[in-house]
């Protein structure tokens, strides 16, 4: 674990807001912010008890001056990887052995108009993660229509593991059609092989409404992946959460993209080079290795996955 650092109500803000959203554990929390286990839990309990975030006694010291050195690491960090300043603060210890603290991280990306005040952050989702424990258990699919200028109006369909987060294939198109998505399902099953499950909304590309059972070339999506033994899961309607994985990738995707040159430059980045939170974070772990950690050792066609890796 870190050696304990003083907290700031900054922190002491932060640990509160993550532990109510509840995406990372209590051990990780208090690993971030080089504090002990006990007083996240101590934290947590007064802000329950009270419903007010905790105050400390002797609150930390003003803002030090930061130096020029840690604004050049800063910045060439986040020109490689465009992340917040938790994941570069980590990133930044882990690569290159540079601690700066995220607060100080926070101060020069807002300082060069790379980041925005806290009170703008989207609100914090409030159901409970789930995943799934092995890659190719399930994958999660929708379109989404791009607003970047580039290429505004187009649609990108991507596949996505539940497992490990890892993008097994995507495509851009003039038009959300049936066809288009099983092109880019067709070639990430030929890669990869195919996964057991496959979670789509009801969108008329991935399934027939009753009224619509008797048309012709109706339910293609439906009866492809009943042709491969992969199960069709549909969520909920009116109900985003369900696939909230694909729908948080696309956020990500919107956020991100103005960074980079093209479609396919943010996929290399996002698989291969940026860190998730959601994975084996002590590691700094990128979807495209916990894909590959995750795969079900029993599962036929590992050794094609494994030579896919090399």
């Amino acid at each position: 674990m870190n050696s304990v650092t003083k907290l700031t109500e900054k922190k002491v803000k932060w640990i509160i807001r993550e532990k109510k959203k509840g995406a990372i554990t209590t051990r990780d929390i208090a690993r971030l912010q080089g504090v002990s286990e006990s007083r996240v839990r101590q934290l947590w309990c007064e802000y329950r008890k009270s419903g007010q975030v905790p105050t400390l006694a002797n609150p930390g010291r003003p803002h030090r001056t930061i130096t020029a050195e840690e604004v050049s690491a800063v910045l060439q960090m986040h020109r490689e990887n465009p992340c917040g300043a938790v994941m570069l603060e980590s990133m930044l210890l882990h690569r290159h052995g540079i601690k700066v603290p995220h607060n100080t991280i926070h101060r020069i990306l807002k300082e060069h108009h790379l980041a925005s005040n806290e009170a703008s952050k989207q609100k914090r989702r409030k159901w409970v993660k789930y995943e799934r424990r092995h890659s190719m258990s399930l994958w999660h699919t929708d379109w989404y229509q791009i607003e970047d200028d580039r290429w505004r109006g187009k649609w990108l369909i991507a596949y996505l593991d539940d497992a490990s987060r890892f993008v097994v294939g995507w495509g851009v198109f003039d038009e959300a059609t049936t066809e288009n998505a099983l092109s880019v399902l067709d070639d990430c099953i030929r890669r990869y092989g195919r996964p057991l499950e496959l979670l789509t909304d009801h969108g008329s590309q991935f399934y027939a409404n009753s009224g619509e059972i008797k048309s012709p070339g109706v339910c293609r999506f439906q009866q492809y992946l009943a042709d491969r033994k992969v199960r069709h899961i549909l969520g909920r309607v009116h109900h985003p959460q369900t696939n909230g994985k694909i729908e948080r990738f696309y956020e990500t995707f919107q956020s991100k993209i103005h960074h980079f040159d093209s479609v396919e430059q943010f996929m290399t980045w996002y698989n291969t080079k940026r860190p998730h939170m959601s994975l084996n974070w002590d590691e700094l772990e990128t979807p495209m290795q916990a894909f590959y950690r995750k795969i079900d050792k029993r599962r036929r066609g590992l050794p094609f996955l494994v030579s896919n890796l090399r």
